[in-house]
Order: C-alpha cells, then structure tokens, then sequence
C-alpha cells in the first residue's frame, strides 16, 4: 500500500509508492495496454479513462485527517486516473483535428470536476508526461491525474503571491503579468483572442512556456466554449516544440485552484518544462538546481521566445 510520510524539514508531503516501480515499459515484445482492444480498452470510444492499475493514491481505505502534528505517516488517500487521449497509438497532440481536441480537453474538464467535488480532496493535478527524455513508461498518447489529500508545494507557493498581490492592490498576479507581457511582446510565442502562450521573464528552464488565459478564470470548470481555444492553443506550443527538438518531450502541467477554500485571486494557467537545452542536448538538473532550488537558465527568455515564434 502506498503512504504518505512528513518531511519536516521541507515541510511537505512525500508520496512513498513503491508497488509503481512495477509498472510496464513500453518495449517491441509487450503490447501496448492503451491501444483498442486490450483489456481495459474494448468498445467504441474517442477519449477514454481508466483508473491507474499502478495507483499512487486509492480511495480506500479512506482519508485520515493530515494533522502533521500528530500524523507522520498515513494511507495514500486520492486517487490516480490515466486520460488516453487517443485511440491511435502515434497520434499526439500536434496531429489532433479541432474535434479530437475538443474531446480531450472535455474530458480534462469532466474528470477535473468530478474529482474537484470528492470529499477530503484538496487539489486534482492534470498533468502529461511525454518522450523518452524524461522517462516515460508508455508513448501511447495519454495524460495522467492525481487527486490529491493535500495542496502540493508549488501550488502554496504560487498561492502566496497570488494572495499578497491580491490582499495589497487587489489585483490578480498573472492578469497583471499579461498586461505587462503583451505590452513588451519580446517574450510572446503566440497569441489568440482569449489565450496568450510565452516565455516567462525569469523561466528557469530554457523552453518553458506558460499559457494564460487573457480573462480572469480559475479553472477548467468555469470554461465553455473557450476550451476548444485553450486546446488548439496548447497544440501550437506543441507543434512549435515538434519543429525546434529532435524528440518532442516535455512535462505540461495544469495549475488550477485548490478544491478547498476560496481562492478568488487564483488564475488558472497551463505550464510546460521540456528538458531540452538546445535541439538535442538535454538539461540536467544540477547542485544548485537540485540541492538549492535555485535554477540557472543559460540562455535567453527573449531568444528562446523568438526560436520559438518563428519555428511555425
């Protein structure tokens, strides 16, 4: 059964899974287990998920209050879903139609909403993990959730300045940001009615792009039509890596609002980390990276932007 055990140095969660070093890695003797007609995969379906046989968290045997003045160690309450966003093994984003998006980024939504209601959950982080760059057990296309019984450390973070910004001028973080970044426009990469994608000002990876809505929203569940936007939105990024790397991988994660409290100042936003230096040469994370938290970004936020509006 996996755990979680406090880090009081760090003061944060660790999940402790150790059943997933277990899981398959995709290789020419093993079938791929996304692919129609496995197991899990039978019947007719666009967009299809499943819950996640090499589960971090489970729903049972149920949440236990994470006082972590009295709780060290407890059941990995949550739970772990995989969102297969394609029936064709080799179709990626960057080769969805308008209407492939549409489903998946439905079905973000639909899953996100469902597990934002469960109770004790107190953050549903979607995320894809993608290439072999960093390590990714199964290329079929698919994007994995966590229901989480706890607001993990970089969303706090990102909650303490959204709050102080908000509590001294009330004004939201990244609308401001947005302002500032379209009025500059070295750091854009693209640019649409409702979303703009770009490289942020102090990324602290040399490809990081960040994607923001123009308008003030805190997740998935309060978009409508605007979701097919954010999706083609997200596949330009992607096709703009696909173009500049030898191998498309990346980390894309989405940063929405805590499912307990009120969280009026937070804007959702969609972030990605490739691990690429350059065309091929990949960056590793490092003494100070790893061992500070402080990251070195050797190369240019506005270069990096420009390679990438242009490599469309």
């Amino acid at each position: 059964m996996s755990t979680l055990r406090w880090n009081e140095l760090l003061q944060e969660w660790v999940i402790v899974t150790p059943r997933r070093a277990g899981r398959p890695f995709q290789d020419k003797e093993r079938a791929c287990p996304f692919c129609p007609g496995q197991t899990e995969t039978k019947g007719d379906w666009k967009v299809l998920t499943l819950e996640n046989r090499f589960a971090a968290l489970r729903e049972e045997p149920g949440p236990v209050p994470l006082d972590t003045n009295i709780v060290m160690e407890a059941p990995a309450y949550g739970a772990s879903k995989v969102i297969v966003t394609s029936r064709n093994h080799d179709q990626q984003i960057e080769d969805m139609d308008k209407e492939q998006l549409h489903r998946v980024f439905d079905e973000y939504r639909r899953v996100f909403k469902e597990l934002d209601e469960k109770s004790d959950i107190h953050y549903v982080m979607e995320f894809e993990n993608r290439g072999r760059a960093i390590g990714v057990s199964l290329n079929h296309p698919h994007a994995q959730v966590y229901a989480l019984p706890f607001v993990p450390p970089r969303i706090r973070r990102e909650i303490g300045a959204f709050q102080r910004l908000w509590n001294e001028a009330n004004t939201c973080l990244i609308c401001q940001n947005v302002e500032n970044e379209l009025k500059s426009g070295n750091r854009i990469v693209h640019e649409t009615e409702q979303f703009v994608s770009l490289v942020p000002f102090a990324a602290r990876l040399p490809y990081e792009v960040h994607i923001y809505p123009k308008w003030h929203v805190d997740s998935l569940s309060s978009m409508s039509d605007e979701i097919i936007d954010l999706g083609l939105m997200v596949k330009d990024t992607v096709q703009r890596y696909s173009k500049v790397f030898e191998e498309n991988a990346y980390v894309m994660a989405l940063h929405t609002r805590p499912s307990v409290g009120k969280h009026p100042y937070w804007h959702f936003h969609i972030e990605f980390y490739p691990p690429w230096r350059d065309r091929e040469r990949i960056k590793y994370l490092a003494g100070i990276e790893t061992g500070a938290w402080t990251y070195t970004n050797d190369s240019q936020p506005e270069e990096k932007a420009k390679e990438l509006r242009e490599a469309l």
